[in-house]
């Protein structure tokens, strides 16, 4: 027995970060199989919605191409899916501007752009936030409130718990005993990050908890910026969707996937549909850092079809252990590699001294690797022996999201 169709459907993806760039290398390729996967899908699961939970592109000022990939996927997705809504919030790597101005030209329709919160007199307006969603009928079943990324300035005195108290209120007002979904950009306590690709957003140098934010007055709460897909523990079912793809080798290991979300009036629920990998994250030796004779071996043993596009190329991470100076190490990896189709993002040296008993000035690494907060802690306790006292570390932590801010505005 066929089983029947929800009363709506929305699929819940995020971070695109379209225009990204991994060591230099693009990443088109591997975005256009995931957009091409995504339309399919939608058509498949009869979507009612499209939610994208921001970082639309990587950065403020994106390339015409990252732009003009987008435009091109919502016209298809709107072609191809006729009774299809979208809804598109601003996140951290956004321009506000660049997300809100299309919305002028679309006027009031099947697409929503969000970039910012919306604001009347300075304060927010929580109506302007709140988008009806029908069924293909025409008739309204739902509500959405679409809260984007949130800078220190859209914040209250009572910080982000009362604002999304606000929006809860009114969007249960407004929705009226019909299901109620909320928006957000923004990384709760709870979640798991990755270290080299996310920046943790903090308000006042601390992360909010998801059961301080988020209740039962919304039947889902559907969460952008952190890329390992996962379920936040809450009083409602609350949804990071992740990633499409690798945006760092540390997420290697992920399963990125969608959220597939169907409303009923007793609540929601939510399965995975996960996105096929067409470019694979290796590292060399599989098994660790290996002296430079085995990891020219290892790499000699890589096999793949040299009729590859070079956008399919897979990335490749090289890791040589090391006791001393190796002064011919990079000449020797880059003539292993030489003629086979992988790209490579980074050779590491790892030195047989274990790295903990090393301090940060001492140890081969990248500076891109570094976490600001780790080197602040070492040289404070270098100077005074001890760990920084907590409201020093949420001062720094505060003073380092003000200037992440910062270089984002300009």
């Amino acid at each position: 027995m066929t089983k029947s169709r929800p009363a709506f459907r929305l699929i819940h993806s995020s971070d695109w970060h379209i225009g990204h760039e991994l060591f230099s290398h693009d990443r088109e390729a591997e975005h256009e199989a995931f957009l091409s996967w995504l339309l399919g899908r939608l058509v498949a699961e009869e979507a009612d919605l499209l939610l994208v939970t921001g970082d639309i592109y990587d950065v403020a000022n994106p390339p015409v191409s990252a732009m003009a990939r987008l435009y091109a996927f919502l016209r298809d997705a709107t072609t191809r899916c006729p009774n299809l809504q979208i809804v598109i919030i601003g996140g951290n790597h956004d321009s506000a501007a660049r997300i809100n101005l299309p919305a002028a030209l679309l006027g009031p329709g099947r697409i929503h752009l969000i970039g910012s919160l919306p604001r009347t007199n300075g304060a927010p307006d929580f109506e302007r936030m709140l988008v009806p969603l029908n069924d293909r009928a025409g008739t309204i079943v739902a509500w959405l409130a679409a809260v984007p990324y949130c800078r220190p300035g859209d914040m209250g005195p009572g910080g982000l718990p009362e604002l999304y108290d606000n929006v809860l209120t009114v969007g249960a007002e407004r929705a009226n005993g019909l299901p109620l979904i909320v928006t957000g950009h923004l990384h709760v306590a709870e979640g798991d990050v990755s270290e080299h690709s996310e920046r943790r957003i903090t308000i006042g140098g601390e992360e909010a908890q998801a059961t301080a934010l988020f209740d039962d007055r919304a039947a889902y709460i559907a969460l952008g910026h952190l890329h390992r897909p996962q379920t936040i523990k809450g009083d409602t079912l609350i949804r990071y969707a992740g990633s499409p793809f690798p945006l760092s080798a540390t997420e290697r290991l992920y399963r990125h996937s969608i959220s597939v979300v169907d409303l009923a009036a007793d609540g929601a629920t939510a399965r995975d549909e996960e996105i096929p990998r067409v470019v694979p994250f290796l590292t060399v030796p599989a098994a660790g850092p290996k002296p430079i004779g085995e990891v020219e071996i290892a790499i000699q043993e890589l096999d793949f079809d040299p009729q590859l596009p070079r956008g399919l190329h897979p990335f490749v991470e090289i890791s040589v252990l090391v006791d001393g100076p190796e002064p011919n190490l990079q000449a020797r990896v880059m003539a292993a590699l030489d003629g086979k189709p992988l790209r490579l993002t980074r050779i590491t040296r790892v030195s047989a001294r274990e790295a903990t008993n090393q301090s940060i000035a001492e140890r081969e690494v990248d500076l891109a690797e570094l976490l600001p907060e780790a080197v602040f802690a070492e040289l404070f306790e270098r100077a005074h022996g001890s760990e920084p006292p907590e409201d020093l570390s949420q001062a720094f932590q505060a003073l380092l999201i003000e200037t992440q801010m910062s270089r984002e505005d300009v």
